[in-house]
């Protein structure tokens, strides 16, 4: 069984009036979620939160680690765990989720709710490339016998993902050479947006 360390009811002294800010970043795996979401963070004056080393530092395991020892269900129901403490702990934060993040119901419309929700619209090729060179474990993938990834199969799971995607708030292509200069272009948007 999968424990939460350190686990303990959450409390949350009140809010003041100021408009309390969250954004989350949805993609598929490999669409610079992180390299973005950091640079973004800097720029707003945000904290930045990577769900998955959340994840790995309350649980003791990676989201690999999980999938692998009790299945994807349970790193869906630890991401929701974590998406319950930090949604209700933080304010002034760019949240990175994981590329499944949002298939569960209950996660997508807490996060729907709750951030301001962007999809990293990485073009398929750039996200491949990118999977095959991060070396990343990456347990929903499949890999031929050869050690190389299964371009078919990660195209159809990624086809199966992107209408939940598609429902953010901000859909933004990610076609920028740079996660600086994507960062920089996604923290223009989003201000037109939110103001």
């Amino acid at each position: 069984m999968l424990f939460w360390k350190n686990a303990s009811p959450i409390s949350r002294n009140s809010r003041n009036s100021r408009k309390r800010m969250i954004i989350a970043l949805t993609g598929y795996m490999g669409a610079g979620k992180t390299s973005v979401g950091v640079r973004l963070a800097k720029l707003a004056g945000f904290d930045f939160i990577d769900l998955d080393d959340f994840i790995s530092e309350a649980t003791g395991m990676t989201p690999a680690g999980i999938i692998r020892q009790y299945g994807e269900r349970a790193l869906r129901i630890a991401e929701n765990k974590a998406l319950n403490e930090i949604l209700q702990e933080r304010d002034d934060l760019v949240l990175a989720l994981g590329g499944g993040t949002l298939t569960e119901a209950f996660n997508f419309n807490m996060v729907n709710n709750y951030t301001f929700l962007v999809f990293l619209d990485t073009p398929f090729e750039v996200i491949l490339k990118r999977l095959q060179n991060a070396g990343v474990d990456r347990p929903l993938l499949k890999k031929h016998k050869d050690g190389s990834l299964d371009e078919e199969q990660i195209r159809a799971h990624y086809e199966k993902r992107l209408p939940l995607y598609r429902k953010a708030r901000l859909i933004f292509p990610n076609d920028y050479p740079d996660a600086g200069q994507a960062a920089e272009e996604l923290f223009e948007r989003i201000q037109k947006e939110t103001n």
